[in-house]
Order: structure tokens, then C-alpha cells, then sequence
């Protein structure tokens, strides 16, 4: 599963760029105007963006709590949020699925917290919010049906 981001920086007011991370590999890849930014192997792994003049700025990209559905860059210092920040309702709609799944136990929690990060990238969809809404709240009922099924079967164990 794959989170994708397009977003500008203030550092590059002239240039578009796209972040793409797997939640599971924890692989990411930087584009920079549809171009692959060049990855370091340095600690913390910072992307190196090219600036006109050929000057390299060394981007590192960081966890963002609370929201973990997304992450930042950290350039000279200065953290560059990729995605636009959830309404306070957004979170708390989209974290009922992994609130759910407490009481079944460790698998339970994996499949609640993966619902709740694709709940939280249906709310920053640039679609209409009727629609953002509907797929949030499928999930939602997606996730209650297994886990009515998950407690059936621990209660018949």
C-alpha cells in the first residue's frame, strides 16, 4: 500500500513535486518536476534536490505525529509538511476503525490502523466530500464486519 503526495516546497516556489512511500516496505521515492530525486545513503537518508544553479539541498524525511499517515521534510532545519493537515473530525472518523479492533488483539490492531491510514488518505482525495465520506465510511464498515467476525470466532475458541 502506497501513499502519494503532491505538494510544493518554499525552497523550490518553481517546482512540483511528488512523494511516494510504501507503509509496509517503508520505501520512498521523491520526484521532483516527474524527475526521481537522487536518494543519499547517508544516516537519515536525505533526498538530494537539485536546485537552478546545480546546489544540492539535502531533504530528510521525517515522521509526522500525530498524523503518521504522512510524513515531512526536513530542509536547513525547517519541516515542509507534504499533505494538508486532516479537520480535527477527520481524524477521530477515520481512527474508529483501529479503535475497534483493540479487544482482538495484535491482528486486530494491524488491520484497524491499516484501515485507519487509508481512511486518512480518502480525506485528502481532491474529490467532492460527499464521495470522501462514503469510501471512509465503507472502510468503517468493512472493518466492523471483520471485526464482528473476530470475536466470533475468539468467543468460540
Amino acid at each position: 500500500m502506497k501513499n502519494t503526495f503532491e505538494f510544493k516546497l518554499p525552497h523550490f516556489p518553481t517546482d512540483n513535486f511528488e512523494f511516494e512511500n510504501n507503509i509496509f516496505s517503508g520505501k520512498a521515492t521523491l520526484k521532483q518536476n516527474g524527475v526521481i530525486v537522487e536518494q543519499s545513503k547517508e544516516r537519515g537518508k536525505p533526498f538530494l534536490i537539485k536546485r537552478v544553479n546545480d546546489e544540492i539541498v539535502e531533504a530528510f524525511p521525517k515522521m509526522n505525529i500525530p498524523d503518521i499517515s504522512t510524513q515531512v521534510l526536513s530542509i536547513d532545519g525547517k519541516r515542509c509538511v507534504m499533505a494538508a493537515q486532516l479537520k480535527w473530525h477527520e481524524y477521530i472518523i477515520g481512527a474508529l476503525s483501529f479503535l475497534s479492533f483493540f479487544s482482538v488483539g495484535a491482528i486486530g490492531i494491524i488491520v484497524g490502523s491499516t484501515a485507519t491510514i487509508i481512511n486518512y488518505n480518502f480525506f485528502r482525495e481532491n474529490t467532492s466530500p460527499k464521495h470522501k465520506y462514503l469510501k471512509v465510511f465503507g472502510v468503517n464498515i468493512i472493518c466492523l464486519i471483520l471485526y464482528l467476525i473476530a470475536v466470533n470466532l475468539k468467543m468460540n475458541q
